[in-house]
């Protein structure tokens, strides 16, 4: 019994996780939503830069962060002429951007092990419990994600500092909109954009694991009376 609620516990923590950080990666290497954002926020009038290269410019950028491209040195036309796109600040942070997702794909990978074994350990001597450790696994999250949503609503640009204070150990992020390209490409309404199509996203999983969960405790409870 000690050993079901172990597993009930990792399961509980493990999927969830998988699906937040597999949501994160969909949707931050979706090139479309780029460039409806890019339309969205007239970005092309407000860096210089002609859709067709900030087309090319993200998909480098995208490459660099799945560890595809060696660097983030490129040059583009802006305003008509020949710069270098992003300067030394700019650069440094994507350094930092490249190992924070280098770690969540680690800390995904470790999850993705644990969330089978849990399952299977489950399937194989628990099977009563697969329910209710589903419904534990979706309910904590669904209630987690509700706050962060209201918060966000309430003022994004406070939490959303409160990220970088937390995930970043320097001022590297805090960039200046009248001269750096990276965030005249990537303001802080897209963020919010992409934010809450995450949120959106693993909120429909969390309720579909939910009703999975109450649909197979339901069985359990059957069978049982």
């Amino acid at each position: 019994m000690k050993k079901g609620i172990i597993f009930i516990i990792l399961l509980s923590l493990s999927l969830p996780l998988v699906f937040l950080l597999t949501d994160l990666d969909l949707i931050t290497f979706d090139h479309d939503f780029y460039e409806k954002k890019y339309e969205e926020y007239s970005i092309p009038e407000v860096t210089g830069i002609e859709m067709k290269n900030l087309r090319n410019i993200t998909s480098e950028m995208l490459d660099y962060l799945k560890g595809k491209r060696e660097d983030l040195i490129m040059f583009t036309e802006v305003n008509g002429k020949t710069e270098q796109v992003f300067e030394e600040r700019e650069i440094l942070h994507m350094v930092d951007v490249r190992d924070l997702f280098s770690k969540g794909y680690f800390a995904r990978n470790i999850m993705f092990i644990i969330m089978i074994v849990s399952l299977g350990w489950l399937i194989g001597f628990q099977r009563k419990s697969i329910g209710k450790a589903l419904i534990i696994s979706s309910i904590w999250p669904i209630v987690l994600m509700a706050i962060l949503g209201v918060l966000m609503y309430i003022d994004f640009h406070k939490y959303f500092t409160y990220f970088h204070h937390i995930f970043f150990t320097n001022d590297l992020w805090l960039l200046d909109p009248n001269t750096d390209i990276l965030i005249q490409m990537l303001p802080l309404e897209f963020f919010n954009s992409i934010a809450y199509k995450i949120l959106l996203y693993f909120c429909i999983e969390l309720f579909l694991i939910l009703l999975v969960g109450i649909i197979l405790n339901r069985k359990t409870q059957n069978k049982t009376q």
